[in-house]
């Protein structure tokens, strides 16, 4: 099946959120006042401060594997790709200003797995600097240890260790400016000595049990840390004993993750998947400190420059940054990750748009939901919505939180609902529905309702009545059951309390249908009619009385529905029912269906301001149509690898039309978003918008870290201290183009936002009904239609 595409075949899937900022070490800035953070390809710069977003860095090629300071040069930071490329940046301007090829690694195949700089002296007395590189052999059973000359790329010496898994560690040991090369691989803590050609002394950490999970070098002693699965952190000096001292350091249950020394080596700090922060003095094990309940699980820990901060990478995708009394100074988190066993549970709640600010409303860590401004990809805030503390794993269990499993915002964003849900197979399973109203004067969401066991098994779908339909105006929502039941919740006067009426969510009403399983619910666009599927059966009920108006089958069609979409505006007598093989529509009016497909749909949205439809399949496809045609209006096939998988999608209202016909018809007043396995925030665009340069380098070469930097005179006092500001990553420009006609471009707004009448002119183009080729899909009219009547619930239900 292929479909010719006019205007918009040439959009290309483009970030805008989400994407590893915990992947590699964070590196702090010389002062440490900023701290560099890698996010695939690109080194973003933040405020350890406030937390706010700086400055990005000239982005390179392929990823980078970890960023180091220059040694002798505190203004450049050297980042190593995945490819064995080094690049040396300008940390006032984010330039590239060197770009080296390590000689020996022309294999595309070979992928980076640590980089270092090692400092060691010769048997002259001269100081040498190199870079030390490993990775595993294509096979996988050698481990390859590598030192090149940091100016020219040239390989100096080189070792491999023979590798019984694939998993090992390694850092730099201090040794009082001769350093070593530690490497922790299995049972085996190898010693490698750059200036005696990488001699190997090996030692034995313990039991085969034990398995390695981090080591950390002293930075001044010949001493090294070791930490394994069972929670121990060995502390090992005299290395090149046949029987080296060690010392134990014994709190984690939890394997130990990671491990840092402070600047002098007097304190080391250890974390793991209890979620606390653990500070030791080495001179007494018995002596230590916590800091407890960070949001997730600890990946990484970065000491600052004389031990001013220290920066806890966490597994929600956030970076806690505490002073050394422990004391939170900021949190670095755009985009907040959930902690799940497999990717298919990282977003049980789907995409969801907040009417009332226009953003995304998605799981975040567990237990909470995230408000995320897509248009300046902030987090505008997260909430609690279990009210619960996250509850650690341990040795031999495998504890199980309550998590978010269904949100839903009505269509002002007034209310929200959530569904809870808990269910570990041992203990009675724990549901819960909560109703949320806004509050305007606190800003934020507050709990009005939560109802306990809503369905007896769990929630399977959760839907708001797009329009009141009753004469008080008070809403209504739909729940699906895995106890094969869907109820109605109303909101209603319960109480009055202080003089004041209050108003609480009661079930309004129960139905089900020939005992079948229920799956999927949709109220259409004026809320006068729901849609229930039960198995492969689609129903419509009248939500006043809920009242079972018509149930439609085909013979052709046995699959269970998981999803129904009511069409909009002038599709709206038409409902699209999906299953895992076909996409059918059915017309309300005739009760017959229109046409239908077999695709095996994993996810489908709508656009509220179109007629639009988003369909992605299994293999990664993207299908738009409309429920009126079976004409294709665009499709993409392997938007992301197939490694990946896409787990939700919704249309968002653009703040203001598009008229830029690159975009295509059909993204004309809203946008499509889709999150993938990797827990990436995805959108087409066309690629022109996806090409950001960097700003306009001046006379001296050095770029300003802000865009108030340009405003500040060349000419400064060398009496006072430069200071400069910290601003948002998104400003509005249009203002500051005015006074200066140097500005960079790239933070002029888009064209879109700036164009006369007269320039639209040059950008029209043929647009017709349809983007695509006709391709009229299979339809029929085969198709069993039975009307009913089934009794409700009496209308003072409660669940």
């Amino acid at each position: 099946m292929t479909v010719k595409m006019k205007g918009d075949g040439n959009m290309v899937v483009k970030r805008k959120g989400g994407g590893s900022i915990i992947d590699q070490r964070p590196l702090f800035s010389s002062d440490g006042e900023t701290l560099y953070i890698v996010w695939k390809n690109v080194i973003r710069v933040y405020s350890t401060q406030t937390g706010d977003f700086v400055r990005e860095f000239e982005p390179l090629d392929y990823r980078i594997t970890g960023v180091i300071p220059y040694p002798d040069n505190a203004s450049v930071i050297i980042g190593c790709t995945e490819n064995g490329e080094l690049y040396f940046w300008n940390c006032q301007s984010g330039i590239i200003t060197k770009k080296l090829q390590l000689k020996f690694l022309a294999n595309d195949k070979v992928k980076i797995k640590s980089f270092h700089i090692v400092k060691h002296r010769t048997a002259q007395g001269n100081e040498i600097c190199q870079t030390l590189i490993t990775h595993l052999s294509e096979c996988g059973n050698k481990i390859y240890v590598l030192l090149f000359d940091i100016e020219t790329g040239t390989l100096i010496k080189s070792i491999y260790i023979f590798a019984k898994s694939q998993e090992y560690f390694t850092d730099i040991i201090g040794n009082y400016g001769e350093n070593l090369i530690a490497l922790l691989h299995d049972t085996d803590l190898h010693i490698l000595n750059p200036a005696r050609n990488l001699v190997d002394t090996m030692h034995k950490t313990g039991k085969t049990g034990r398995i390695p999970t981090c080591i950390a070098g002293h930075p001044e002693e010949e001493c090294v840390a070791t930490g394994d699965s069972t929670g121990r952190v060995l502390v090992w000096r005299n290395l090149f004993q046949p029987r080296p001292y060690t010392a134990v350091f014994h709190w984690h249950t939890l394997p130990v993750t990671e491990i840092v020394f402070s600047k002098s080596g007097g304190h080391m700090y250890t974390g793991g998947g209890e979620c606390v922060l653990v500070k030791w003095i080495l001179a007494n094990p018995q002596h230590k400190s916590f800091l407890p309940r960070l949001p997730a699980p600890i990946k990484h820990l970065t000491i600052a420059p004389d031990n001013l901060y220290v920066a806890v990478s966490t597994l929600d995708n956030g970076i806690v940054i505490v002073n050394p009394q422990k004391k939170l100074t900021s949190v670095i988190q755009n985009f907040t990750w959930g902690v799940a066993s497999s990717s298919k549970d990282l977003f049980p709640a789907g995409l969801i748009v907040d009417p009332r600010t226009g953003s995304l409303v998605l799981n975040s860590r567990t237990g909470h939901v995230q408000f995320y401004n897509i248009h300046t990809k902030n987090l505008l805030y997260n909430i609690n919505i279990t009210a619960q503390n996250f509850l650690t794993q341990e040795r031999d269990v495998i504890i199980v939180n309550t998590e978010v499993t269904k949100i839903a915002l009505n269509h002002d964003g007034t209310w929200m609902a959530t569904v809870e849900e808990r269910n570990d197979k041992v203990s009675s399973i724990e549901v819960r529905l909560k109703f949320w109203l806004y509050d305007l004067k606190k800003q934020i969401f507050v709990l009005n309702t939560s109802i306990e066991l809503p369905h007896e098994n769990g929630i399977n779908a959760l839907h708001f009545q797009p329009d009141t339909t009753f004469d008080d105006g008070d809403w209504l929502a739909v729940t699906t059951g895995r106890d094969n039941k869907f109820k109605l919740w109303n909101l209603r006067k319960s109480s009055i309390v202080e003089d004041k009426e209050t108003k609480h969510w009661y079930c309004y009403g129960v139905g089900d249908y020939r005992n079948l399983a229920v799956t999927d619910a949709g109220f259409s666009v004026d809320g006068s009619l729901l849609a229930v599927g039960f198995n492969s059966t689609l129903t419509l009920w009248l939500p006043e009385t809920c009242e079972l108006k018509s149930s439609l089958t085909h013979s052709q069609y046995n699959e269970p529905i998981s999803r129904i979409e009511f069409g909009k505006h002038e599709a709206c007598h038409l409902v699209v029912v999906v299953s895992q093989q076909h996409i059918t529509v059915w017309n309300i009016l005739t009760l017959a269906i229109t046409w239908s497909v077999p695709l095996n749909v994993v996810s489908l949205t709508c656009d509220l301001k179109s007629t639009y439809m988003a369909a992605f399949t299994s293999d990664n496809s993207l299908y738009v149509f409309t429920p009126q045609s079976a004409t294709l209006i665009y499709k993409k096939t392997c938007l992301i690898e197939s490694t990946s998988s896409i787990l939700a999608a919704t249309f968002v209202p653009h703040l203001q039309e598009k008229r830029n016909p690159s975009f295509g018809q059909w993204q004309r007043k809203s946008q499509l978003f889709f999150l993938d396995s990797n827990q990436e925030l995805l959108t087409l665009e066309p690629e022109s918008e996806t090409s950001v340069s960097l700003e306009i380098i001046s006379d001296k070469g050095i770029m300003p870290l802000t865009v108030f930097s340009n405003f500040i005179a060349t000419q400064t006092s060398s009496s006072k201290e430069p200071t400069v500001a910290q601003v948002h990553e998104h400003l509005e420009t249009e203002c500051f183009a005015r006074f200066d006609d140097e500005i960079c471009h790239n933070v002029l707004p888009i064209v879109d936002h700036i164009e006369c009448p007269f320039v639209s002119v040059f950008f029209l183009s043929d647009n017709s009904d349809s983007d695509g080729q006709n391709q009229t899909f299979y339809s029929g009219d085969n198709a069993i239609v039975e009307s009913a009547s089934c009794s409700r619930s009496p209308a003072n239900y409660i669940a």
